[in-house]
Formats: structure tokens, C-alpha cells, sequence
């Protein structure tokens, strides 16, 4: 699949046992021979040999940079950090960076590749369920800030994206869970039918199987390659920040837990209440919000809501004056609107009571 940027275009692969090919990937995209391998310790311990023998075995020199997990990593601490790492090795503006990981490595590699020499090419390639759907494609990197979740970044796009659904076997359940919650926007945004094949197959997916999961997949790529495409920075009302569905709640909720949740976690929360404030506009049939409920509690996710309290969510969102929200409407079908009221987040949070 191809995100079609002119002369920055660029393909994702897809498939079972790529890692091992990685080496021969940078080869065919000219990537620098000097290569910094940013991964965090979860995805090092289970990809990283392969990805260095990949690499010498293709005549490159890698240079790896082994970073904690966990959201906490997406600062400008770290990425300060890393930089300082790659100036001890010596890295040149002749280099290149791979990011292998998750969201927040993808993020933290992507932000720092487009600021290390004032940048540098860099090549994803995601390790967890979510980032291998969508976060990896699309040029957008960044860290977090005290006020807030992605408040600093940049666009860089990679050289390309090395998505090996192999790797996933290595995951606990909980990321397999969290990697769903962010797949089950696309029916709202892209894939109508998509919801339904998830139901049906959602055993299957939850076991990796291979034929299931490599099909969920490219369906979530072709939409993501699609719309990143025809708006790379979010520039269009209806273009890119269609994506964003369930997010402006879910970042907050996110926040508010000091990341005890994972993103996919909190996206899927911020989804259904999303979906509440659409059904009570009268806008979003009441089935559509159930059958995301109902796969949410298929999946045996439960939601502890702790200290996060529906007014500390509300002055969370509304801190900075009124927040854009994108509300679904239907499959395949939503709204970009800033007319939400709190009394609507009230009542929308409302929905995740008792899951």
C-alpha cells in the first residue's frame, strides 16, 4: 500500500516474517548505511537481534538505542536523551533512523529523526497492534507536554513503513485489547462493514490468527494510506481529523489516568461516549453505540474509573475553551463540530457507567 505524497510517496508493507528482510528494505529505499535503532525494552528484547542481523547482513551499520516503555518516555526529556546518545556515537546528518516499537517509540523516533541535524530520514516499523494499524503511517511524531497529550511535534514522513504481524504473538493480551480499541473507529470512518467482520472474527483476531488479523489490517492501512494522502497535515475540516474520532475524550481520560490506561484503552471509552453524545443529538442510532458496547465487553475489557470523575474530565476538555469533537454518525459517516456542550459530556460520559 502507498501514502501518496508526490515526491515524498511512500509504500507499507504488510505481511509475516518482514523483520527478516529489513536489510534488503533499506537497501531498495537508499537508506543511509549508518542506521540508530530506537526501540524500548519490551520491543528490543523480542526484535531487535533480528532487525541487527538484517541490517549487517545488508552491509549497514547499526547503532542501537535502547530506551525504557511506557507513555512516560514521550517527553522532551527523553528525546533529548536520545539525541545526546546519537551525538556520543558520533551519528551524521548522513544517517538514518529506524524506529522499532510502538506508538511511542514511532512518536519519539519520528520526532526525533525530524529534528537530529535538522533531519534525518527514518524508517517505522511497529511492533504493537495499534501502532501496526495506524499510528505508524501518516508522518505525524511528537511528545507530551505538562498541558498536554502531544502538544509538540512535527510532520516527518518515513522513508517506509515494515509492518510484521508475526511480531504480535509476542504481545500480552492487554495490547492486542488496546490495539482494537483504535480499530474500531474505521467503521465510522472508512470501512462499514468492517464492524461486522470483527464481530464475527473476533476470537480469531484475539488468537493473531493469521489469515484474520493480516485482513483487519489492510483493511485499516488502506484507509489510513488514503486519507493521510489526500491531507498530511490536517488542514482539510473533513480530511485527516476524521481520524480523531473518540479521541478528544479518550486523550483526557487517558491523561487523567496518568497513562495507567493504554491509548488504545482510552480511545475505545472515548469512542462510546462519543457515541452517547450522538445518540442523544439524535443524530447516531442507538444500535450502533450498543454494538460497540458489545464488543467492548466480548473483549473483557473493564473500566475502573478510579479519581477520574465525569467534572474532572469536563474542565480537562474544556481548559482551553471549546474543544473540536468528531462525532459519528453512522458507519462511515461523521461530524467535525466544536457546538458540544459540557451537559453533553455529562451526559455522554454517562455511558461508560457500569462497563
Amino acid at each position: 500500500m502507498w501514502v501518496k505524497l508526490r515526491d515524498r510517496s511512500y509504500p507499507v508493507y504488510l505481511g509475516q516474517g518482514l523483520i527478516s528482510s529489513i536489510g534488503m528494505l533499506c537497501r531498495r529505499h537508499r537508506i543511509p548505511d549508518r542506521v540508530v535503532i530506537l526501540a524500548d525494552r519490551n520491543s528490543a528484547r523480542v526484535a531487535l537481534d533480528p532487525v541487527l542481523r538484517s541490517l549487517r547482513k545488508s552491509g549497514f551499520e547499526p547503532v542501537p538505542v535502547v530506551i525504557p516503555p511506557g507513555e512516560g518516555q514521550k517527553s522532551f526529556r527523553r528525546a533529548e536523551l536520545v539525541h545526546a546518545a546519537m551525538l556520543k556515537q558520533g551519528v551524521s546528518r548522513h544517517s538514518a533512523l529506524l524506529a522499532l516499537g510502538g506508538g511511542v517509540v514511532g512518536d519519539v523516533g519520528g520526532f526525533v529523526a525530524s529534528t537530529y541535524r535538522r533531519g534525518i530520514p527514518f524508517v517505522q516499523c511497529p511492533t504493537t497492534l495499534l501502532s501496526q494499524i495506524d499510528s505508524s503511517v501518516g508522518g505525524k511524531n511528537g511528545v507530551n507536554h505538562l498541558n498536554g497529550k502531544n502538544a509538540v511535534g512535527s510532520f516527518h514522513q518515513p522513508r517506509f513503513v515494515c509492518t510484521d504481524v508475526r511480531i504480535l504473538q509476542t504481545l500480552p493480551v492487554r495490547e492486542i485489547r488496546s490495539g482494537l480499541g483504535e480499530l474500531i473507529k474505521y467503521p465510522f470512518v472508512g470501512d462499514p462493514k468492517l464492524l461486522g467482520f470483527l464481530e464475527d472474527r473476533l476470537d480469531q483476531i484475539m488468537r493473531l490468527e493469521r489469515k484474520e488479523i493480516l485482513h483487519v489490517a489492510e483493511r485499516c492501512l488502506r484507509i489510513k494510506t488514503r486519507v493521510v494522502g489526500k491531507d498530511e497535515r490536517e488542514t482539510l475540516r473533513r480530511g485527516r481529523a476524521v481520524l480523531n474520532i473518540g479521541h478528544t475524550i479518550g486523550h483526557a481520560i487517558e491523561t487523567l489516568s496518568r497513562y495507567r490506561l493504554r491509548h488504545g484503552e482510552a480511545v475505545f471509552l472515548g469512542l462510546i461516549a462519543e457515541c452517547g453524545i450522538s445518540v442523544n443529538r439524535g443524530w447516531l442510532a442507538g444500535h450502533y453505540r450498543d454494538r460497540v458496547i458489545g464488543v467492548y465487553r466480548r473483549l473483557g475489557c473493564r473500566f475502573n474509573p478510579g479519581t477520574i470523575t465525569p467534572p474532572m474530565v469536563i474542565r480537562h476538555l474544556f481548559s482551553a475553551g471549546a474543544p473540536r469533537f468528531v462525532i459519528p454518525r453512522g458507519f462511515g459517516r461523521v461530524a467535525v463540530v466544536k457546538d458540544v456542550t459540557k451537559s453533553e459530556v455529562r451526559d455522554g460520559l454517562r455511558v461508560l457507567e457500569g462497563l
